[in-house]
């Protein structure tokens, strides 16, 4: 292994992801969750899961080479308001046109095919109670925690809020987080991957293709915040401590 690949090896994957957001395709490629579990090195990562790491080193030499130095760190570079305004235009607006699409159609398949396949059952079930939690979710990070931050990111003294400190509602959603990855850790698992069977007709194909597009973007979505957003916030704030 080469000092660069023992460098990639020794590396948290959620920074490796960081340093270049294309990245966490070869995750998702090798099942590695990169926003709720990827704040071990990707050494640690692979031995627990049993993958051959340099498969995925490899992997992610192939997407560097493929990819312009000018697009790493992009979202690293950015500042906490402009990440808050990112985050809520493209994953919260995905979010809020996918999910009751992706309702409509997780409840039909449960309902023509769950009797002959009653894990599509528990797929609506799980599916439900995500879309569940990720609603009031975006609610929360909009109406309570994106304007802190903004405010935070806005001032040159710390400012007064309600939730206290900063850290107090990113704890709730680094909490929230872990159970959406854990919901879609069983729909991947209920879906084997989100592969449909042969006899599988458009509906029963486009749920399983929605449900691949929602853990994609929900990956980089927790990614984003967990590991680049939240961090800077709880910066700014401790900076504007220091500086009190």
């Amino acid at each position: 292994m080469t000092t660069q690949e023992s460098s990639l090896a020794e590396t948290r994957v959620c920074d490796i992801v960081t340093e270049l957001p294309v990245r966490g395709a070869v995750f998702s490629k090798f099942g590695i969750d990169f926003c709720c579990g990827g704040r071990d090195t990707l050494a640690k990562t692979c031995e627990e899961k049993g993958i051959e790491i340099n498969d995925v080193i490899v992997q992610i030499g192939y997407i560097d080479s493929m990819n312009s130095k000018s697009e790493r760190g992009k979202f690293d570079k950015m500042s906490a308001t402009e990440l808050c305004d990112h985050i809520e235009n493209t994953h919260h607006v995905f979010l809020k046109q996918h999910l009751p699409i992706t309702s409509q159609h997780a409840d039909k398949v449960a309902r023509v095919h769950g009797e002959r396949e009653p894990y599509l059952k528990e797929v609506a079930q799980v599916f439900g109670q995500l879309r569940a939690e990720l609603e009031p979710h975006m609610m929360k990070e909009e109406q309570i925690l994106f304007p802190l931050i903004r405010q935070l990111d806005g001032s040159t003294t710390l400012p007064e809020s309600h939730c206290g400190s900063v850290r107090n509602p990113i704890r709730a959603m680094f909490n929230e987080h872990h159970a959406a990855g854990q919901a879609l850790a069983k729909l991947s698992e209920l879906t084997n991957s989100y592969t449909p069977p042969m006899h599988a007709c458009n509906t029963y194909r486009a749920l399983f293709g929605e449900l691949a597009l929602l853990e994609k973007d929900t990956h980089d979505h927790i990614h984003k915040e967990n590991h680049v957003l939240f961090i800077k916030a709880q910066e700014i704030e401790r900076d504007l401590i220091q500086q009190a």
